[in-house]
């Protein structure tokens, strides 16, 4: 993003320094075909023609840049929801999930609205409440080896999984990125 502003400053200082240059070099070479007036008229609109031209080439340069990093979005954002393993991002101040991918969708069977209505305490056994607390305040920012876990899919069954999560911090809040790999997965790749 910062390349991308610093691109358009120098682009437009370029042009601004270039329109200056190149149209008080073409006023002087019309003083001599042209009355006085007329090069003052001239020479009076020329910051209007900077102002107008300027414009249109920032606008048009924002807007390319802006696509650019629409664009860059929707690819990033692709490899979290197309990933093949279950993911989620848990909002660290209320629990809640933020976001799950598709595999997690499929993998636990619950609808995308059914997860964003849940906390992460919900997928869990009652019984390892306090462990999730330790866990949590455990974590460090970046990635994190959390190890094995219990979850509970929709129909209520209890699954092993193992848990990799990265921790972002902004101010006094942040998020989860959670990872899942069934443990039964590792067991059949290794057969």
């Amino acid at each position: 993003m910062r390349s991308g502003a610093f691109k358009i400053a120098v682009i437009y200082v370029v042009a601004g320094v270039l329109w200056i240059t190149l149209s008080d070099e073409l006023l002087l070479a019309m003083q001599k075909h042209f009355d006085l007036g007329v090069v003052l008229f001239i020479s009076s609109i020329k910051g209007i023609g900077y102002v107008l031209l300027t414009g249109i080439l920032l606008y048009q340069l924002i807007r390319l840049h802006t696509r650019r990093l629409a664009e860059s979005e929707l690819r990033y954002r692709s490899y979290f929801d197309e990933n093949p393993n279950p993911m989620w991002i848990i909002d660290l101040r209320t629990m809640a999930f933020s976001t799950v991918n598709e595999a997690a969708i499929n993998y636990y069977a619950y609808s995308r609205d059914e997860f964003l209505q849940m906390n992460l305490f919900d997928i869990y056994p009652k019984e390892d409440r306090h462990r999730i607390y330790t866990a949590i305040r455990e974590l460090k920012p970046g990635m994190n080896d959390n190890g094995i876990w219990r979850h509970r899919k929709k129909d209520g069954r209890l699954i092993d999984v193992h848990l990799t999560s990265h921790l972002h911090l902004t101010g006094k809040s942040g998020n989860v990125m959670v990872i899942v790999k069934d443990l039964r997965d590792d067991q059949i790749s290794l057969t």
